[in-house]
């Protein structure tokens, strides 16, 4: 696979980026401008743009990061081939890379560029671009989209709502005591080990909700769980017909280190319809160590596929922080469930962030 570094200020190398530090000497003529790649021949085929902040510390600002494409015998010659928008304060609390795929066609050549729109206060010491080819969905299953709940899901009116969080139709929400009086909870409760908490039983029963209200609790569906202790939902999706996996996360370990240990190819680490997390491997992080948690999960599930990551709300992740993540994912183009706060403050707990991957552009 052919890797090109691109020159992130190559189309206008004098002028000075937004994000302080970065690009040449001069002030820019549009003051959102933040880098412009000079446009570059592609090999035709599917192609993947990657882009890498070095050192970025942010407190404000969102950029958008866009590919172009130049086919001179075009209608218009200059179109948009691809779009991603991100908040600079979430990569610089957890760096990772921005990634755009995109399909080169003969003749043209392309170009990557960043913008920021409204308030902006970041600096970096470096920038990072690279083109490279990659495998395309009909030669690659695991990258294929997900065929498992199309159709079970629905946009809510907003993303973040007062009412009440049910297990009757589960969004992104945390533990209640109402919610334990519900006939689910009774019903699934009853499939899972005696002697647990209210809380634990929620959180299985939980899952189990997501996984059947959004079509994943089906036969063929490939599922991973992620937990640092007894996990009894894995044993009922199995029953169900779903092909899942479990993978104990010692204390002190990570999951890609878990998951690099499970798997014998890292083919065989990728491609699933839904995976979730347990409370029990988040611990006490904070809104930054979540949104790289759901990125890296994000990675391991097929286009159109689920996270559910279990937190654990308090001092470290407040219904702000909550609602940062959210918005970063419906910035990145995924679509994560409706926000059910409840009283986090009064009773902080297990939380669910339920989120349905792109079948776009990605940050891992």
């Amino acid at each position: 696979m052919t890797v090109q570094t691109l020159d992130p200020f190559g189309y206008w190398p004098a002028q000075r980026s937004r994000i302080r530090s970065l690009g040449g000497p001069e002030r820019s003529t549009d003051a959102n401008y933040v880098f412009h790649s000079a446009y570059v021949a592609v090999p035709a085929g599917p192609a993947l743009a990657e882009i890498a902040f070095d050192d970025l510390v942010a407190s404000v600002g969102m950029i958008a990061v866009r590919i172009f494409q130049h086919l001179p015998d075009g209608q218009p010659p200059i179109t948009e081939r691809g779009k991603l928008t991100a908040l600079l304060p979430s990569l610089a609390a957890a760096p990772r890379s921005i990634k755009l795929p995109f399909d080169a066609v003969p003749g043209a050549t392309y170009a990557v560029t960043g913008y920021v729109f409204g308030e902006c206060e970041a600096h970096a010491r470096g920038l990072s671009i690279t083109v490279s080819g990659r495998v395309a969905e009909l030669e690659d299953p695991a990258r294929m989209r997900s065929l498992f709940g199309r159709l079970k899901a629905r946009r809510a009116g907003a993303m973040v709502s007062s009412d009440s969080p049910q297990l009757a139709w589960p969004v992104s929400q945390g533990f209640t005591t109402d919610q334990i009086h519900e006939p689910d909870f009774a019903r699934l409760g009853a499939q899972l080990p005696a002697g647990a908490s209210p809380v634990e039983t929620w959180e299985a029963a939980y899952i189990l909700r997501v996984l059947e209200q959004y079509g994943r609790l089906e036969a063929g569906a490939r599922g991973l769980a992620l937990s640092a202790g007894a996990e009894p939902v894995a044993r009922i999706a199995t029953e169900a017909g779903c092909n899942i996996q479990s993978i104990f996360v010692a204390p002190g370990g990570t999951m890609d280190a878990a998951c690099s240990a499970h798997f014998s190819t890292t083919g065989e680490g990728i491609g699933f319809d839904f995976i979730y997390t347990r409370s029990d491997l988040f611990g006490s992080a904070d809104a930054g160590r979540a949104a790289k948690m759901i990125d890296d999960l994000l990675g391991r599930v097929r286009p159109g596929g689920l996270v559910i990551l279990l937190a654990t709300t308090g001092p470290n992740l407040d219904r702000h922080g909550l609602n940062r993540i959210v918005l970063e994912l419906a910035a990145q183009g995924h679509i994560a469930a409706q926000v059910r706060h409840a009283d986090l403050e009064r009773a902080p707990g297990p939380f669910g962030i339920v989120v349905r991957a792109s079948t776009e552009a990605t940050i891992a």
